[in-house]
């Protein structure tokens, strides 16, 4: 009896052993596939983020591609003003017709400077919640960063120009009367503008006009290859990301 029930004591312990075994493979696929579900909804999930960042930064771009262009309009404009003011005539600055051109145009284009502001929504969530890692196109990313690198650029730019054009306008106080202003009525007054014509101050201010003039049009100059880099961003992102 002892030796016949080996056999069948043997065949039980492998019997269950085949059981737990397959319980054990039905446990662990289930893991598995859920583990697999999961990375598939988080990926989808990235994906998606991903896309509203993207789709997010286009509308900051076309609203930057727009006021690009009213700055870069303004900035022509006044480096235009600022060639009338450089052509005015130092050698009859007596003369008080003169002076009233002088004045006007030191203070049409001279006491002011726009600066363009990117809208900085999108680019502040990307950096600050760690939105870059939901992007997933290096080309992307590379195009992005390039553009990060343009406005820090431009703003370090636009001070080096406010910085001159500061000078230009403390030489200019040292030459016009402000308060003229009140009595003129156009370039053809008579009202004397003028508190100083001494030659080295009207030398200095004119200088100060000129370097003013040339940083603004360099100013302009790199706002003029930022609206173009943006608007071919913009039609990468949009093909790149299938965005209408």
């Amino acid at each position: 009896m002892e030796t016949n029930g080996q056999p069948e004591e043997e065949s039980g312990i492998k019997k269950k052993f085949k059981e737990y075994f397959k319980e054990f493979v039905m446990m662990f696929l289930a893991v598995f596939m859920g583990f697999v579900a999961e990375n598939i909804r988080e990926h989808l999930s990235d994906n998606e983020k991903g896309q509203e960042y993207v789709e997010s930064l286009v509308q900051n771009l076309q609203s930057d591609t727009a006021q690009l262009k009213v700055v870069i309009k303004y900035s022509k404009q006044q480096v235009s003003g600022l060639d009338s003011l450089i052509k005015v005539s130092k050698n009859k600055l007596e003369q008080p017709i003169v002076q009233d051109s002088l004045y006007i145009l030191t203070r049409k284009y001279l006491y002011n400077t726009t600066e363009f502001k990117n809208n900085d929504v999108t680019l502040s969530q990307l950096r600050n919640a760690g939105g870059f890692g939901f992007i997933k196109s290096a080309t992307a990313l590379d195009s992005i960063a390039v553009f990060e690198s343009y406005l820090e650029t431009t703003k370090e730019q636009y001070a080096a120009t406010t910085a001159i054009f500061v000078r230009a306008r403390e030489r200019s106080l040292e030459l016009l009367d402000l308060n003229c202003g009140l009595k003129l009525t156009g370039y053809t007054s008579c009202t004397r503008a003028m508190i100083s014509t001494d030659k080295e101050k009207v030398a200095a201010y004119f200088n100060g006009c000129w370097m003013a003039r040339g940083a603004l049009r360099a100013y302009n100059g790199m706002l003029q290859d930022g609206l173009d880099y943006i608007e071919r961003l913009i039609a990468f992102l949009k093909k790149e990301y299938k965005i209408k």
